[in-house]
């Protein structure tokens, strides 16, 4: 008698325990739709440009042949992946800085037009500046461009466009305007609350003594990370036998010109994970430090202050800068050779 009074206290235990998990899981869900939708209202164009991938890694997209995207996703013209041997053809990977204000107003793309009207008939090669960004991707999200469709084009040189809010991650952090929150749907909601609680309680643990701006904060907390990540930039390049180039983004701090930039510790930690491994670096603050940042940057409102994207006037200068670089720098007015 004992033996049955105790099997059912075991199993009215088990049974009130999985059914707060069934209840939990069931008011997550309900929560997250709830959000979800909320979001939908803010972002009513947001469906119309940008869609869930097929590829969970990516968590979303581009919607092909809409909002200036190409048939593969990307703000650019259409390329094929085969080129002709006279062509020069450079990848850029990056995010909304690097896509620009417009499929045509960006540093690659005002690049292309500088190569070939400069250098186009001194050397009998027409050159191509491909541009593969997505606005708000992550590191994680730009290493799968990297390895699975960059190379597809058969570039000769790749740019790896850095910008120092790209450690955060796609889905706990908030650098893509609420897209990877828009676009992840977890299998389960209890799962992926506790995921995110043991993420959010690990960074806060590790970030105790690093600095609150949010990105020294990242630089610091996930250093390790953030160095593993340059060393897999480098071991793809070295296996595919093609040059990248790391290109450092600084920051607008809100208030200061780039006389008072606090950053330059990152950039410094950045460039030596960087050159340690054997991967090029090109620090765009060696050339936007000598401009007013309100001259080079995108105009902010009172309700949101932009601290990364350029304008117009600051991409030409990026690509002014690169195209010195690639012609005139440390190769002698030759662009870079495969690593070996």
């Amino acid at each position: 008698m004992r033996h049955s009074h105790r099997r059912y206290a075991i199993t009215s235990i088990g049974f009130l325990f999985l059914s707060s998990i069934f209840l939990t899981e069931i008011l997550l869900r309900y929560y997250y739709q709830n959000a979800h939708r909320k979001m939908a209202i803010r972002y009513q164009n947001r469906e119309l440009c940008t869609m869930r991938a097929t590829d969970t890694r990516l968590i979303y997209t581009y919607v092909p042949n809409t909002c200036e995207a190409n048939a593969k996703g990307y703000n650019d013209a259409e390329y094929d992946y085969e080129k002709d041997p006279a062509i020069y053809r450079i990848v850029i990977i990056g995010d909304s800085v690097a896509a620009g204000p417009s499929s045509t107003e960006n540093f690659g793309k005002i690049l292309e037009k500088r190569l070939n009207t400069n250098l186009s008939s001194h050397r009998g090669k027409a050159y191509e500046v491909i541009v593969l960004a997505r606005s708000g991707y992550s590191t994680s999200q730009e290493l799968v461009i990297l390895e699975d469709e960059a190379f597809q084009y058969n570039p000769d040189l790749v740019m790896w466009s850095y910008v120092l809010n790209d450690p955060a991650h796609p889905v706990y952090h908030n650098a893509n305007g609420e897209l990877g929150r828009f676009w992840y749907t977890p299998q389960y909601y209890l799962l992926h609350f506790l995921q995110k609680t043991i993420f959010l309680v690990y960074e806060r643990v590790k970030g105790y003594k690093c600095e609150k701006e949010f990105h020294k904060f990242l630089h610091c907390v996930y250093h390790k990370q953030i160095e593993e990540n340059i060393k897999k930039i480098r071991v793809i390049s070295a296996t595919r036998h093609i040059p990248i180039i790391f290109l450092i983004h600084p920051i607008f701090e809100k208030g200061k010109t780039y006389s008072e930039y606090s950053l330059i510790p990152v950039h410094h930690i950045l460039n030596t994970m960087a050159t340690s491994v054997g991967i090029m670096v090109w620090d765009l603050y060696d050339v936007l430090r000598y401009y007013n940042p309100e001259d080079v940057k995108v105009a902010s409102n009172d309700q949101w202050y932009d601290p990364w994207h350029l304008n117009i006037k600051g991409h030409m200068v990026v690509a002014e800068y690169l195209y010195e670089k690639l012609t005139q720098g440390l190769w002698g007015q030759k662009l870079p050779k495969q690593p070996r």
